[in-house]
């Protein structure tokens, strides 16, 4: 069986050569589903294999106002749900606010990352300026799916089987009104999750932690010099490690109202290492050569040190550039 479940209208102009809307970033139109019998297998499916393989996206459906970023579009979830040997495949648009409300208008009303300066109405994130696509991360706390977008949003959750958009959280979403950071950390075992945010005003961070029964049980300022813009977290058993790092808005830029997005190689970065449920007077800052990191693949507690493996940006971008030789792997200790 395959079916069309949905199909949306592009308006993205046929000149547009943004490399970001061709080849395996084309926009998607169109939401599936389909069985085993429709997909192409290699191999077997075990048939012990029960669960969910589930990835986001960012799907441009509208000609953008201002240049397109890769970060702009909207979020729509992949998933693969295997049980008794079979396959379902699903893909479904991230059904938020500023998605309906551009279906319905028909085109974009939001600028993206790229010119948040041309916004003609309030927004989401950090900037207030872009749609809240949801469509950075996504992970499954208290049998749902949560997924954001980059900027810091509401937590917009899903069914994990249908890939039905069900809302922003009810128990918790408002309140945190700087809303979710890009990425957050589910402990498998403790069944807690742990996120930050990252508004432009003081104290500039916060910290907290959803526990299993999806109820906010910790969130506590955390104090920085100013403005950040971290992207992800880390945890170990014991401990969460956020990121204080050299690339931010020009404070100066925003006295005036203006998003000068700069990397300064003159400051280190920081890590700072706080006790799971601990808060700003409990934390360690430990200094490191400068640099950027969009993505923590682990941490972990190694004797007295806490071990971090991510991918280093000694020199971050802003604008869409090509992929050889911009991150690094790096191992970093306390």
């Amino acid at each position: 069986m395959l079916e069309v479940f949905n199909t949306v209208q592009l308006t993205i102009a046929p000149g547009n050569d943004n490399p970001f809307l061709h080849g395996p970033f084309e926009p998607n139109a169109r939401e599936y589903t389909a069985d085993t019998d429709t997909l192409k297998v290699i191999g077997e499916i075990p048939k012990d294999l029960h669960g969910i393989f589930v990835r986001n996206t960012h799907n441009q459906v509208h000609e953008s106002i201002g240049v397109y970023h890769p970060f702009d579009g909207d979020g729509m979830l992949h998933a693969v749900h295997f049980e008794n040997g079979r396959a379902t495949y699903r893909n479904r648009f991230v059904r938020t606010t500023g998605f309906l409300a551009e279906q319905a208008a028909g085109r974009s009303l939001w600028p993206g990352l790229m010119a948040p300066q041309l916004a003609a109405r309030r927004g989401w994130g950090a900037i207030g300026a872009m749609k809240d696509n949801a469509g950075t991360d996504v992970l499954c706390h208290t049998g749902k799916l949560i997924s954001v977008m980059s900027q810091g949003s509401e937590p917009w959750r899903l069914d994990p089987i249908t890939l039905e958009t069900l809302g922003p959280d009810q128990n918790w979403a408002r309140k945190v009104p700087d809303g979710l950071s890009s990425h957050f950390k589910v402990d498998p075992e403790t069944g807690e999750m742990m996120f930050f945010n990252y508004p432009e005003h003081w104290p500039y961070m916060h910290y907290g932690i959803i526990d299993r029964n999806n109820q906010l049980t910790h969130y506590v300022p955390i104090e920085l010099p100013g403005p950040r813009w971290p992207h992800d977290l880390g945890i170990t058993r014991n401990y969460t490690i956020l990121h204080d790092l050299p690339h931010f808005f020009d404070p100066e830029a925003l006295k005036r109202g203006e998003r000068k997005l700069g990397f300064y190689p003159d400051m280190p970065a920081r890590f700072g290492v706080v006790p799971r449920h601990g808060g700003n007077d409990q934390i360690r800052w430990f200094e490191a050569s400068s640099c950027f990191i969009l993505h923590i693949s682990n941490c972990y507690e190694d004797g007295d040190e806490i071990v971090m493996d991510g991918c280093i940006m000694p020199k971050p971008f802003v604008a869409p550039v090509g992929y050889e030789g911009k991150d690094i792997y790096e191992r970093i200790r306390s």
